[in-house]
C-alpha cells in the first residue's frame, strides 16, 4: 500500500492531467472502474481451488497501471493498463477478503479483519503523503515505474511463502475431490443433527 497504491493515486491524477487532460484522466479511472468490475465478475464465476495463490497471480496485473503512466505511453494503453491493473487487483481483493473469511476462526475473525483494514486504510495516506516529496527528489515518472516494480516484487513474494501458495479453499477441503451439487440449496440433502 505504502510504496504502490499510495503513490500511484496523486501522481497518476497529476501525470495524466498535466499532459492529457481532465479528460484522459476520466477515461483512465473510468477503465480502471470497468477493469475492477470485470475482476470481481470473474472472482464471482471461478473457483479455484488456491484462491490466495490464484489471487496473488492476478495481482501482477496491477502493475500495468502506474508502469504506463511512468512510461510516459499513450492515453490507450494507461487506459489498457489500468484496466488491467483493475481486474487484478479486484480479483485478488475477492480470493483475500474470502480466505480471511473463510480460513479465520470465528471469534478472532473480527480483530483480524479490523487488523488487516486498519492496516491498510492507515497505510495508504502514508504513500499518498510521501509520493510528492519522492516525485520532486526522484521524478514523477521513476516513482511511477518503481511503484510498477513493487507491484511485481509483491505478488511474488507471496508466491514463495508456502502457506500463501498452498492454503486451500476452505470448502474444497470439506468436499473434498468431488464436484460440488448444482442443485438449489432447499433440494439437497442436510447432514442428520445428533
Amino acid at each position: 500500500m505504502i510504496a504502490v497504491w499510495g503513490p500511484t493515486v496523486p501522481l497518476v491524477a497529476t501525470q495524466v492531467v498535466q499532459q492529457h487532460g481532465p479528460r484522459a484522466y476520466g477515461l483512465i479511472n473510468s477503465a480502471l472502474g470497468a477493469g475492477t468490475v470485470v475482476g470481481g465478475l470473474l472472482a464471482l464465476r471461478l473457483r479455484p481451488r488456491r484462491m490466495l495463490r490464484a489471487g496473488a497471480i492476478a495481482l501482477f496485473a496491477f502493475a500495468g497501471f502506474p508502469a504506463t503512466v511512468g512510461a510516459g505511453l499513450g492515453v490507450p494503453a494507461m487506459a489498457a493498463g489500468a484496466a488491467v491493473a483493475g481486474v487484478g487487483m479486484s480479483f485478488w481483493g475477492v480470493m483475500w477478503a474470502t480466505s480471511v473469511q473463510t480460513q479465520v476462526p470465528p471469534d478472532v475473525l473480527n480483530r483480524i479483519h479490523a487488523y488487516d483494514v486498519a492496516g491498510s486504510l492507515a497505510m495508504m495516506p502514508v504513500g499518498q503523503a510521501l509520493a510528492g516529496p519522492a516525485a520532486t527528489a526522484l521524478g514523477t515518472d521513476q516513482v511511477l515505474l518503481a511503484a510498477g516494480a513493487t507491484s511485481l516484487v509483491v505478488p511474488a513474494t507471496l508466491l514463495l511463502i508456502p502457506a500463501v501458495r498452498g492454503l486451500i479453499r476452505a470448502d474444497a477441503v470439506t468436499a473434498g475431490p468431488s464436484v460440488p451439487s448444482t442443485a438449489p440449496i432447499r433440494e439437497r440433502a442436510c447432514p442428520q443433527e445428533s
